[in-house]
């Protein structure tokens, strides 16, 4: 029997819904190239998806089929581990432990070290997200998800650090796979490089997640979309300090998750079973890998 996916309690599915946790269990019980998965993974998609039953088969797919294919983002995931940790050393990650009026959650994320060399891409991305996960299992299921990224301190230098296939597979996952329903992603403290990095990734992106995209200076522009007065205390707020959250979401991620994320790795596709269409991201799970660091420097 699968795991739960859910931290204990925080996993509340509508009655009303029942049927349709009924049809899609039906519906995995002949896809038999996707894993055993829970009701509560069922409910996560469901609900990502607005119990949209298509776009939720859709997503599930895609979900665990690029996650198979792409073991340097979604295997090994110990917290642990030396390269983990000298992600987490340098990237700071933390909820927000307020909603929005909307019943969105609010993710932040920071660099505390500008040291473009400290930050290896694939690493990086696959440090983001086991968070993002993490935040997931512990939120329930909830309207949708607000992303503000600091960018202060991001240079050309890690722009030259990208991997352009480790690029599109995220990019990919994030609009095809995530189990999560994004609003908005508001980049602040936008640094002079930006206009590069829209031309390098703009064509990754398609126009619903382009149209999230919101850049802002300082955080105080942020007033319009979220409450001033909610943030943590290094961006003008009342709330608990970055560094104090950041502490226990890192000891949360150390200590009570390195089974969850053992567990999540053993759910697989397994392609020799898949009947009907072909993997949809065989291109870019078998590209040759480069870098923008070319482009970066021209």
């Amino acid at each position: 029997m699968p795991h739960n996916y859910f931290k204990e309690g925080v996993c509340q599915p509508p009655a009303s819904r029942a049927d349709d946790l009924k049809h899609m269990r039906n519906w995995l019980s002949g896809q038999h190239h996707l894993p055993a998965l829970s009701d509560e993974h069922l409910y996560l998609f469901l609900n990502c998806c607005d119990y949209q039953l298509t776009k939720a088969k859709e997503t599930i797919d895609n979900y665990y089929t690029l996650r198979t294919s792409s073991p340097e983002l979604f295997g090994n995931r110990n917290p642990l581990l030396p390269e983990i940790q000298a992600i987490l050393n340098v990237v700071n990650m933390i909820p927000m432990s307020w909603k929005t009026p909307e019943g969105y959650k609010v993710l932040l994320y920071r660099l505390t070290d500008y040291d473009s060399s400290k930050l290896p891409f694939i690493t990086a991305v696959k440090t983001l997200f086991m968070f993002n996960d993490m935040r997931t299992s512990e939120s329930g299921l909830v309207t949708g998800y607000i992303a503000i990224m600091d960018f202060k301190g991001v240079g050309l230098g890690h722009v030259a650090n990208v991997h352009l296939m480790t690029l599109k597979k995220g990019l990919t996952y994030i609009q095809d796979c995530l189990p999560a329903s994004l609003k908005a992603v508001h980049i602040i403290n936008t640094p002079s490089c930006i206009d590069k990095i829209m031309m390098l990734v703009k064509p990754l992106i398609k126009s619903e997640l382009l149209g999230m995209l919101k850049f802002h200076g300082p955080p105080e522009d942020l007033a319009d979309y979220v409450s001033l007065k909610s943030l943590p205390e290094e961006y003008g707020g009342e709330g608990e300090s970055f560094e104090k959250i950041y502490a226990e979401q890192r000891t949360l991620m150390e200590k009570d998750y390195i089974k969850w994320f053992q567990l999540e790795e053993t759910l697989k596709a397994d392609e020799s079973k898949r009947t009907g269409k072909q993997n949809p991201y065989s291109e870019i799970t078998q590209g040759a890998e480069g870098s923008f660091r070319k482009l970066a420097i021209d």
